[in-house]
């Protein structure tokens, strides 16, 4: 039975961490490590991780400041010993026999390096959150199938998706040739980018529909499209979907997402503009989403990548 490291990148969510963990020491699946690694938080986690590590195969790190995911994470692979690395954020509760149904995906089927789970609402146990995530063929939009479904629908195993954001498992050794997370992607997207990397050497990306995680965030009928309006999110959005796309779509696909950019900028404005924020913060978003933009174009055509290599 092949060693499992299960790394949890967190900051100040305490109460969901410890949750998160308690799931994952329920799991029938028996050789695997816990590695929590802390992005500086300020709330006491360092505290409330204390009585986990009673377990030998528990380990806790911590960033001396916050140095957001990517590097979060880096840190956390660099400690990691185990032939399959499972990704999972910190709001998730885990199902028993998630990491066992995910490992199962590599074992009967050797062209795929990259197995996800099917994540539903913690709060609506039988409602589908997400299934991976499509794009849409012009404007590469971030699709999210079967969102809001009930859990009745049918989700075959191993269809191909583009990629996981959440939870999702890698093998190790395939990272070492794609290297680790982008530092230069280091908030939104930069989970999509390492598994672009793992696409590109011919690898699978596939959902496993019978490894169940539940994932803690709002449950809204309504919902077709996540967003969130702060500065981090407003800049990382756009600065990461600019990369992506430049960097691994085809020609085809550069030039329609191209004709996009406006698009995005003028309904991302149209929703800054109809917030709740004051004047202030509206022009700080503007602010944000305009270098997003700008920044995103520069470092596509200059080729920057900040990828880290970790063995």
């Amino acid at each position: 039975m092949e060693k499992v490291s299960i790394i949890i990148p967190t900051f100040n969510r305490k109460e969901m961490l410890t949750r998160c963990i308690d799931s994952v020491l329920k799991s029938s699946y028996g050789n695997y490590e816990i590695i929590v690694s802390d992005d500086a938080s300020s709330d006491g986690t360092d505290v409330a991780v204390k009585k986990y590590l009673k377990y030998n195969n528990f380990r806790y790190i911590r960033n001396k400041s916050p140095q957001l995911l990517s590097k979060t994470i880096n840190n956390a692979l660099r400690h990691s010993h185990g032939s399959y690395i499972f990704i999972l954020d910190d709001d998730n509760v885990v199902d028993p026999n998630c990491i066992k149904t995910l490992v199962s995906s590599f074992v009967n089927d050797k062209t795929v390096g990259i197995a996800g789970p099917l994540a539903l609402y913690y709060s609506k146990k039988d409602r589908i959150a997400h299934a991976g995530v499509k794009r849409s063929g012009f404007m590469r939009r971030a699709i999210y199938p079967n969102l809001n479904k009930k859990l009745t629908t049918k989700i075959k195993i191993n269809i191909d998706i583009e990629d996981f954001a959440n939870a999702f498992m890698f093998k190790r050794d395939i990272m070492h040739a794609s290297g680790a997370w982008d530092l230069l992607i280091p908030f939104m997207g930069e989970d999509g980018d390492f598994e672009a990397r793992i696409i590109r050497q011919g690898y699978k990306t596939v959902i496993n529909p019978d490894a169940i995680t539940y994932h803690d965030i709002k449950y809204d009928p309504n919902q077709k499209y996540f967003v969130r309006l702060n500065d981090m999110r407003m800049y990382h959005m756009m600065h990461s979907k600019i990369l992506h796309e430049y960097r691994y779509d085809n020609l085809a696909g550069k030039i329609t997402f191209t004709i996009s950019i406006p698009i995005y900028a003028i309904y991302y404005a149209y929703r800054i503009t109809f917030s709740d924020k004051t004047a202030l913060g509206k022009l700080s978003l503007f602010a944000n989403l305009t270098a997003g933009i700008i920044i995103g174009i520069v470092d596509s055509l200059l080729m920057r990548q900040k990828i880290e290599w970790i063995r």
